[in-house]
């Protein structure tokens, strides 16, 4: 196999790899980074600003492969991004000589996930290699990268037939000068599968340290209905839900809204971007990754007290385009959910998994709904899982720019509330609720709630803030930057003695928290 870097070599066993620790990144090259060891792992930090990077060894796979998925977990503060590449090497065009008389060394061109940080407006690129194929007369290359046509999904595919032996990771880190803080790299990691063979579920295997399976489980993780969140996205944001129960189950207390302002593709135009979602649990501060697994790696992960978030794609009919799931929310082309527990039914003779699945109309029919193995097995989309731990320590500090804030009535204008913080009242754009995720930059989410007025959950399900019942309606930014509330809503709360929280989610990275008083 040919190289044109120095980087080391190492075989790996099972579909994944994960470098979170100094030896597993020394084993690669380190550019314009330091490496320090931490209590949960290692980091990579940028020394100064311009742009630093870390090239992996070279990986030899088990088996070969023809669809890979990189993960990453970086701390990317205003000003900066983290950008993930991979190349793979494909034996059958090693020494390959093109039409053009070029001989070829089995190497893709390194294809790129985009510029990842909270604070830009991110996008997975349709890219493909620049390189002709022996099969096709077609300039399409041997690999290609594809979130915006697939549905969001962030794989990196092998062309044809053919199948890759082996690949390569880099993550190049870019901090302009005088940004708020210098970005770092905790986590860099690949799932892989070989679609070609009819039986590559079977290689689907766990990264972790295995434990003896419980004989059945069901966690507290907070319960979310995606189709009671902002009316404007809700009904679109599965993965962004999925992945804000899990890092909630985790010790978190985080809005759907907030999670799919920093997980959305820009190219894509929506939340379902497996890659960008870990990489925004990542910012938040939590290991996740993306997995192909099996559902023995998930009775292990559930076994170790971490939900797991599951691509699916079903129907409660029948006889419909999708696979039939009992007792599932409605039909769907492609989904995410939470498993969050399992036991075996002897009656059945199988397992039967709790899942919150946030399809549902409200935080109650959310919790706890039970799907049988044999069918969800069917119904799970490339076998592609979320994976989510504790969350690390002193990570997931520039995530989001946090502030405090008050809503407070406008002098001599009846009706008109300024927005208050430390820097002064905040003029909101009058457009702000317009395209609140699709533009990016000065727009954004409002949304209120009280204190005092919960949603139905099941007792078994920890609380969050999530669970309350949230307004998003008759809200209004006048040309000054003032809110308006139809009906005189907030002044009705008030006066029946209702303590008040009002949210504005920037899709640029602010969030104000605001008191609401007289």
């Amino acid at each position: 196999m040919k190289s044109n870097n120095s980087a080391g070599r190492a075989c790996t066993t099972g579909n994944h790899v994960k470098l979170t620790t100094a030896d597993a990144f020394s084993s690669g090259q380190i550019s314009g980074l330091i490496l320090t060891e931490t209590s949960d792992g290692a980091i990579l930090r940028m020394e100064s600003s311009g742009e630093a990077f870390y090239l992996s060894q070279i990986f030899e796979t088990e088996k070969p492969f023809n669809d890979l998925v990189a993960s990453w977990n970086a701390e990317t503060p205003e000003g900066s991004y983290a950008e993930i590449f991979a190349r793979v090497y494909l034996p059958e065009y090693d020494g390959w000589t093109d039409p053009a008389g070029i001989v070829c060394d089995g190497w893709s061109d390194w294809i790129s996930w985009g510029k990842w940080s909270p604070y830009i407006a991110r996008s997975c690129p349709h890219q493909q290699d620049a390189h002709p194929r022996k099969d096709s007369e077609e300039d399409n290359g041997w690999v290609y990268a594809n979130s915006r046509y697939c549905g969001g999904d962030s794989s990196l595919n092998v062309r044809g037939s053919l199948t890759a032996a082996a690949f390569q990771l880099k993550a190049v880190l870019h901090a302009e000068a005088g940004c708020r803080a210098l970005p770092s790299l905790r986590l860099l990691a690949a799932t892989w599968k070989n679609t070609n063979d009819p039986d590559w579920q079977a290689d689907c295997s766990y990264p972790e340290e295995p434990v003896e399976p419980a004989a059945s489980v069901l966690l507290d993780t907070p319960a979310l209905s995606q189709m009671v969140r902002d009316p404007d996205y809700g009904n679109v944001i599965c993965s962004a839900t999925s992945i804000t129960m899990l890092m909630n189950g985790q010790g978190a207390d985080l809005l759907p809204e907030d999670v799919s302002l920093v997980n959305f593709d820009y190219a894509f135009g929506g939340n379902g971007n497996w890659s960008f979602t870990c990489a925004a649990a990542g910012a938040y501060g939590y290991e996740s990754y993306v997995s192909y697994s099996s559902f023995e790696a998930v009775r292990q992960e559930l076994t170790k007290g971490y939900a797991v978030g599951f691509s699916v794609k079903y129907s409660s009919k029948p006889e419909d385009d999708q696979p039939y799931l009992i007792n599932a929310p409605g039909h769907t082309n492609g989904h995410l959910i939470t498993i969050v527990g399992y036991y075996f039914d002897e009656e059945l003779g199988e397992y039967v998994y709790y899942s919150n699945d946030p399809g549902t109309d409200s935080d109650a029919d959310t919790a706890h709904r039970e799907y049988r193995q044999s069918q969800l097995d069917k119904c799970w989309y490339r076998r592609a899982a979320y994976f989510l731990h504790k969350k690390q320590g002193g990570a997931g500090n520039y995530v989001r720019n946090y502030r405090q804030a008050s809503l407070i009535p406008a002098a001599d204008s009846p009706g008109l509330w300024a927005l208050t913080a430390e820097e002064g009242r905040v003029a909101l754009p009058k457009d702000f609720l317009d395209g609140r995720r699709e533009t990016f930059g000065d727009h954004g989410t409002i949304c209120y709630y009280a204190e005092d007025e919960l949603s139905d959950i099941p007792d078994t399900c920890r609380r969050v803030t999530g669970n309350h019942k949230f307004r998003y309606d008759g809200i209004s930014i006048t040309e000054d930057g003032y809110l308006t509330f139809a009906e005189n809503a907030m002044e009705q709360l008030l006066d029946a003695g209702k303590t008040i929280r009002l949210l504005v989610l920037f899709n640029s990275g602010i969030m104000y928290t605001a008191e609401v008083s007289e």
